[in-house]
C-alpha cells in the first residue's frame, strides 16, 4: 500500500481511538506506519491511576472501530507490563490462541484456512480470528521457447539479458570523475517499461544479423507468487491466531474451538495442532505436575531423615491435601482460574503446610520423650503450647501475601492468583491441621500398638505350639 494512503488510514484509526480511550486514561500515544500496515499503540497509566483494565479497554475499542474503516483489517491486542512473564505463563503477550494447519498443498490450505477463520469467528469468546496467508505478490512468469531459440541461433542465456538489460538494467560501464566512480546502468525510459506489454517490445538480434521481437520466442502468464511459506520440522505450516475476550481461560476457548472443528473433513496429510500458549501451558503444566510429586517425596525423604522414624513424616503428610479444602473455595470466592501461577503457588502451599503439622508432631514426640506422657496427654499438651506459634506463623504469611492478592499496582493481577491459592490453602489447613493431625497422630499409634499386640499373641502362640510335643 501507498504511504501516503497508509499515513491517511493511520490518522482516521488514530482520530478513532482517541474517540474512544479517555484522555485521562492514556499516558502517551505513539503511531507507526510500515510495510503497508497501520499501527496506533497506547501506553495506559498505571492500574491505581485508571478506571478499566487494559483487557476490558482493549475490548471497547475492538467493538467500537470494528468495520469502521472499509477495506481495513483491524486487530486489537492487550498487554501488561509484565510481558515477558505473561508470555512465559501463557496469559497475554501477542494473540493467545494459534492453530497450526499443517499439510503441503497451498491452495487447499488456503482454503481450509479461511473455513477455520469462519468458524472460529462463531464462537463469542474469541475475537480477531486470521490466518497468516496473505495475498500473493503478483509476478509476469516468462516461459522461454527453447525450441524457436534454438531456430533462430540464439540461447537462453542470451534472450534473458536482452529482458534484463531493458528492463532491470545491466551495467555498462564506469564514469569516472576526480577520484569518483559512478556506475553506468543501461536499460529503457520509465515510460517504455511501464506494464507487462512492453515486454514484446523489446527487440533481440540473431546469429545472423535479423532484429526479432522477443514475444515471438517467449510465453507470458500473470500469476501471484507466495509470499511466504512457513515449515515446522520440514512440513509446510498455516498459522492461524486469534484474541480472547477479557476474562476468558485460554483452555476453555481451545476447547470451544476444538468442539466447532469437530466435523471439519480434513484431507488427507492435512492436520490441526494447537500450538502456542495453549501448547507452551500443557508442557508446563505437564512439568509442574513432575515438580509437585518430586516435591512430596523430597518432603517426605528430609522429614523421614529428620524423625529417624517413618510414620511421623506420613502423619505430618496428611496436612497436604487438607490445603485443598482452603484452595478450591477461595478460587470459586475470587474468581480465580486455574493457570500456571495458581499451580505454583499450589507447589508452594505443598512445602508450607506441612510446617505446623512438623512443629505440633516433634513436639508431641518431645513430651513423650522428656516427660513421659501418655500419648493422650502428650497431644492435648502439644496442642496447647503449640497452637499460639502455629497461628503466628500463619498470620505472618497470610498477611504478607494479602496485599498481593488484591492484584494492586503494575502487572500485579498476574501474581495475584498465586498470593490467593496459599492464603486459601494455609489458612483451611492450619485450622484443620490443628484437629487432624492430633487425631491422625493417635489413630496411627494405636494401630501400631495393635499391631504389635497382634505380634506379640502369635509369637506366644507359635511357641506353645513347639514346646507341647515335648512335653508329652
Amino acid at each position: 500500500m501507498n504511504i501516503a494512503v497508509s499515513n491517511q488510514y493511520m490518522q482516521e484509526l488514530k482520530s478513532k481511538v482517541q474517540a474512544i480511550v479517555p484522555e485521562e486514561e492514556i499516558e502517551y500515544l505513539t503511531t507507526e506506519v510500515r510495510n503497508g500496515r497501520v499501527e496506533v499503540e497506547l501506553s495506559l497509566k498505571e492500574s491505581s491511576e485508571r478506571s478499566i483494565s487494559a483487557y476490558d479497554l482493549a475490548d471497547k475499542i475492538r467493538a467500537d472501530i470494528e468495520g469502521s474503516i472499509p477495506g481495513g483489517e483491524i486487530r486489537v491486542r492487550a498487554q501488561t507490563g509484565l510481558w515477558i512473564l505473561r508470555r512465559i505463563f501463557g496469559s497475554g503477550g501477542d494473540e493467545a490462541v494459534q492453530i497450526q494447519l499443517r499439510g503441503y498443498d497451498l491452495d487447499q490450505s488456503t482454503e481450509l484456512s479461511e473455513e477455520i477463520v469462519r468458524r472460529m469467528g462463531n464462537i463469542p469468546t474469541v475475537r480477531d480470528a486470521r490466518s497468516d496467508i496473505q495475498e500473493g505478490r503478483p509476478e509476469q512468469n516468462v516461459v522461454f521457447d527453447r525450441k524457436k531459440i534454438a531456430e533462430l541461433g540464439l540461447t537462453g542465456r542470451e534472450v534473458a539479458q536482452a529482458i534484463q538489460t531493458n528492463i532491470g538494467g545491466s551495467r555498462a560501464g564506469v564514469f569516472r570523475e576526480r577520484g569518483n566512480e559512478f556506475p553506468i546502468t543501461v536499460r529503457l525510459q520509465e515510460s517504455d517499461r511501464m506494464s507487462t506489454l512492453d515486454l514484446d517490445n523489446i527487440s533481440i538480434r540473431t546469429s545472423e544479423g535479423e532484429i526479432v521481437p522477443v514475444s515471438t520466442v517467449i510465453d507470458q502468464t500473470s500469476s501471484r507468487g507466495t509470499v511466504t511459506i512457513n515449515r515446522i520440522n520440514g512440513q509446510r505450516v498455516t498459522y492461524i491466531t486469534a484474541n480472547l475476550v477479557s476474562g476468558v481461560p485460554l483452555s476453555e476457548a481451545v476447547e470451544a474451538i476444538r468442539s466447532e472443528l469437530s466435523d471439519l473433513a480434513m484431507p488427507t496429510g492435512f492436520s490441526v495442532v494447537h500450538g502456542g500458549e495453549y501448547e507452551e501451558q500443557q508442557k508446563a503444566q505437564s512439568d509442574f505436575i513432575i515438580s509437585i510429586l518430586m516435591a512430596l517425596v523430597l518432603i517426605y525423604m528430609v522429614m523421614a531423615a529428620q524423625f529417624e522414624r517413618f510414620m511421623d513424616p506420613l502423619i505430618v503428610m496428611f496436612s497436604v491435601p487438607v490445603a485443598i479444602v482452603g484452595v478450591v473455595p477461595t478460587m470459586l470466592f475470587t474468581g480465580t482460574t486455574i493457570n500456571m501461577q495458581s499451580i505454583m503457588g499450589i507447589i508452594m502451599l505443598i512445602g508450607i503446610v506441612v510446617n505446623n503439622a512438623i512443629v505440633l508432631v516433634d513436639y508431641i514426640n518431645l513430651m513423650r520423650r522428656d516427660k513421659n506422657l501418655s500419648v493422650y496427654e502428650a497431644v492435648v499438651q502439644s496442642g496447647k503450647l503449640r497452637l499460639r506459634p502455629i497461628l503466628m506463623t500463619t498470620l505472618t504469611t497470610v498477611l504478607g501475601l494479602l496485599p498481593l492478592s488484591f492484584g494492586w499496582g503494575a502487572g500485579g493481577e498476574i501474581q495475584a492468583s498465586l498470593a490467593r491459592v496459599v492464603i486459601g490453602g494455609l489458612t483451611a489447613s492450619t485450622l484443620i491441621t490443628l484437629l487432624l493431625i492430633p487425631i491422625v497422630y493417635i489413630s496411627a499409634n494405636e494401630i501400631k500398638v495393635y499391631i504389635s499386640e497382634k505380634k506379640a499373641q502369635l509369637n506366644v502362640t507359635g511357641t506353645d505350639e513347639v514346646a507341647a510335643p515335648v512335653q508329652s
